[in-house]
């Protein structure tokens, strides 16, 4: 249960800060993390349909997140280092086989049938779906949520990237073009497998197969664990998912190739509450990090500096001063004059028959 609580807050908490970034690759760099609360969600379920769902979603999110994250490469590369959604758009004839592979990346990440992500992100709700218990019942609503939130990011980044009105940076001057076939390959090979991989071995079920042979899976075999959800339970939830996915889509499709009014009035309101910066501002998590953990380490530092510089290299300086004191006094002995080294054999003898006199 807290596994999965932590995995289901990660999921919703880094798609809420998605929903407001401006850097192409920071917005699948927090998709990334919110797929990865996914992931331990369907772990946190505590079934063998969990933990096979959250390893499927971790094979399936490899295909379409480093296709994703290649075709942002591709378009910071085309706009001469620029990587600001503002400041480019409407790259879609300028760049068919970037937006072409980005779409099917967008598709697999959202969860749209029959591409990748929708089988293995359907098998994490379904596992989550099938507990009873109320917590359960809770982080399956807001791992719906989630799917929400994640169509809407992903295609917003989409719609702003290659739709509305063509817009270079100055950055790309004249040389904006499609990437050369050494970056559009990879893209069209991850596309594919963006595709059919997550199909091929849900239906084949391969995957599940092959997890089974874990030992360490054993115990999620027995009947306290729970057992498979059944065929009506995963059609409601793929029909359900869906709907949902395509609801994000399509309001992201109203927002960002709408009227503008309508988003800068969404923004006004939202910025009004507060949600706006608190989504853009990444929930503080970066200032509440520096409070909590970069200051005191950095206090932590200083004063391990001071000790180490003053107080052990000074114990250390002044047992080598020992030596060097010793030797100045004892230096004084060795001047190099004859007569000196006569007058202190003469003194010692007369020391030494002043004592056996006595």
């Amino acid at each position: 249960q807290v596994v999965a609580v932590i995995g289901g807050f990660t999921a919703l908490m880094a798609a809420g800060i998605a929903l407001t970034q401006t850097d192409l690759k920071r917005i699948l760099a927090y998709s990334t993390i919110s797929q990865l609360g996914y992931m331990f969600l369907g772990l946190g379920a505590g079934t063998l349909l969990g933990a096979t769902a959250g390893m499927f979603h971790l094979f399936t999110h490899a295909f379409f997140k480093a296709l994703l994250f290649l075709a942002a490469g591709s378009v910071m590369h085309a706009m001469g280092g620029v990587i600001d959604v503002r400041r480019f758009g409407g790259l879609r004839r300028l760049m068919p086989w970037t937006h072409a592979t980005f779409l099917v990346g967008c598709l697999a990440l959202a969860g749209v049938f029959p591409f990748a992500g929708f089988w293995s992100k359907d098998l994490i709700l379904a596992a989550v779906g099938q507990q009873p218990d109320l917590l359960y019942r809770v982080l399956f609503v807001a791992a719906a949520f989630t799917a929400f939130l994640t169509a809407l990011y992903t295609f917003r980044a989409f719609f702003l990237t290659f739709y509305g009105k063509e817009d270079i940076p100055h950055e790309a001057g004249h040389h904006a073009h499609e990437s050369p076939p050494s970056m559009t390959v990879p893209l069209v090979v991850l596309a594919a497998g963006s595709l059919v991989a997550g199909a091929y071995f849900e239906l084949t079920h391969g995957f599940a197969d092959f997890l089974k042979q874990t030992p360490s899976l054993a115990i999620f075999s027995t009947p306290a664990h729970g057992a498979a959800a059944g065929e009506g339970s995963h059609l409601a939830i793929a029909v359900t998912s869906t709907v949902i996915v395509l609801a994000g889509i399509g309001l992201a499709w109203f927002l960002y190739l709408g009227p503008e009014a309508i988003l800068r009035h969404l923004t006004r309101a939202m910025d009004a509450v507060g949600l706006y910066r608190l989504s853009h501002g990444k929930l503080f998590f970066d200032e509440i990090y520096n409070v909590l953990v970069v200051w005191p380490l950095e206090g932590i530092a200083r004063a391990s500096y001071w000790v180490d510089r003053y107080v052990i290299d000074g114990l250390v300086n002044l047992c080598g001063l020992v030596p060097v004191a010793a030797g100045a006094t004892m230096r004084s002995l060795q001047s190099g004059l004859v007569p000196l080294y006569a007058l202190a054999m003469v003194l010692g003898l007369l020391v030494l028959i002043g004592a056996l006199m006595m």
